[in-house]
């Protein structure tokens, strides 16, 4: 790790690189936290959450642990039908990738829900595993 990327960044850094090589390369992927602008596409939004060294109350072995992200799926339509449909299609595309990476679980579930923007939208809780060094 070079001295300019710390820990976090290279943790962040292996949650966009799994999920950029399992997407479509036409979706978006961004950090909830950074400043958003208004996309013509599907986009995909994470936060990160707590970080913890259990998983399904099972303790991970040492350098080992789990980071909780909230996943946030957007379709850009502003009509309610269109966009649950637009969205509803990318959950079903995202779905199957994400139970294709070995490192990262979803759910129990999928909530849809609408942005102050209009835009409809999928909340994914996730759990990304990882290592850190001691």
């Amino acid at each position: 790790m070079s001295s300019d990327t710390t820990r976090a960044d290279a943790l962040i850094q292996r949650l966009e690189d799994a999920l950029r090589e399992a997407l479509p390369t036409d979706w978006r992927i961004q950090d909830a936290e950074a400043k958003v602008t208004k996309s013509l596409g599907i986009v995909l939004f994470y936060e990160q959450g707590n970080l913890s060294n259990e998983v399904s109350g099972t303790q991970m072995p040492p350098g080992h642990v789990s980071v909780d992200f909230m996943l946030t799926l957007t379709a850009p339509e502003n009509d309610p039908v269109k966009g649950t449909r637009a969205v509803t299609s990318a959950l079903l595309e995202l779905l199957p990738a994400l139970d294709g990476l070995e490192d990262l679980f979803w759910g129990p579930t999928a909530e849809k829900i609408r942005l102050e923007s209009g835009e409809t939208a999928y909340r994914i809780p996730t759990t990304f595993l990882s290592t850190y060094e001691e």
